[in-house]
């Protein structure tokens, strides 16, 4: 039988919980806390509905990020997380551990990163399904078969690697090459100037890799021959900036992910939030029929 690892992109769906079309909440004492509700009615849902064997928070590492440290540039024009969800992040931290669900990150190493090497970690056990919890496309290049998956919570949508290409026409490695053209202006990462995803699918599909497309520039348009050849040099940084490190310092064990929810640990700290609706959906999950 299957068993499944559901590894939960953390920033990627705290940010979807804060900005959810949902009404602000607080505690009794004023502390802001839609964020953290949103955020668990989406992790009850999903242990609801997907029943994982083994379950993990995944988050950003503390310190500074080794990309950040090759590129200054990286993220530098992204705003401050606010104030009242820097709070939330916390809490929806302290919550998940006291749930036994581990939380995982490694300094210097962001979320994706520490995916990419808990990926790593568990492709020689044997069926098992890894299913990242996320909406974001930089974790493409990690999909393996129908081994290793992405999630949307929101839309419910499953995707692997055979749908990556039957749906988007290309390959979880071409995924990179795609990323390398076109850089990632979510993240301030510079790609060949005037092509975007779309132009980069194109010339990927031609041409194999980005390094393939500098050495047929000749072939390309005037004026896209010159925009790749200027983007030559800064080629290698950017690929550095876009690949998925799969080496973070990690103790990961697996064992330690199998889903075991504490309620009793984590409600006195959703208590005190004023999510009493959230305890007892929690303990609804303790008293469902579980998969053998």
């Amino acid at each position: 039988m299957t068993r499944s690892l559901y590894l939960i992109d953390g920033l990627n769906q705290v940010f979807r919980a804060y900005y959810a079309p949902f009404r602000e909440l607080t505690s009794g004492s004023g502390e802001p806390t839609k964020a953290v509700f949103v955020f668990l009615r989406m992790l009850i849902q999903l242990v609801r509905e997907r029943e994982p064997h083994y379950l993990a928070l995944v988050m950003e590492g503390p310190g500074p990020d080794f990309r950040r440290e090759a590129y200054p540039a990286y993220k530098a024009h992204r705003k401050e997380m606010p104030d009242d969800l820097r709070s939330q992040v916390g809490r929806i931290q302290d919550i998940v551990a006291a749930l036994g669900i581990p939380v995982l990150r490694a300094p210097g190493f962001e979320a994706d990163d520490m995916m990419a090497t808990v990926v790593r970690a568990v492709m020689d056990e044997p069926g098992l399904e890894v299913v990242m919890v996320s909406s974001d496309k930089d974790l493409r290049q990690l999909l393996r078969g129908d081994a290793v998956c992405l999630y949307d919570p929101r839309k419910g949508l499953m995707l692997d690697a055979f749908g990556l290409e039957d749906e988007h026409g290309y390959t979880p490695s071409q995924s990179l090459e795609i990323q390398t053209l076109a850089g990632d202006s979510t993240d301030n990462v510079p790609g060949v100037c005037g092509v975007g995803e779309k132009t980069a699918v194109k010339l990927i599909l031609k041409y194999g890799s980005a390094a393939e497309v500098v050495a047929h520039a000749d072939e390309l348009t005037p004026k896209q021959r010159q925009n790749v050849l200027d983007f030559a040099q800064q080629m290698p940084l950017t690929r550095r900036l876009v690949t998925l490190r799969d080496d973070a310092p990690s103790d990961f064990r697996l064992h330690r992910c199998e889903l075991d929810i504490d309620v009793s640990a984590a409600a006195p700290l959703l208590e005190e939030l004023g999510l009493h609706g959230i305890v007892e959906a929690l303990r609804g999950l303790i008293d469902r029929p579980r998969l053998p």
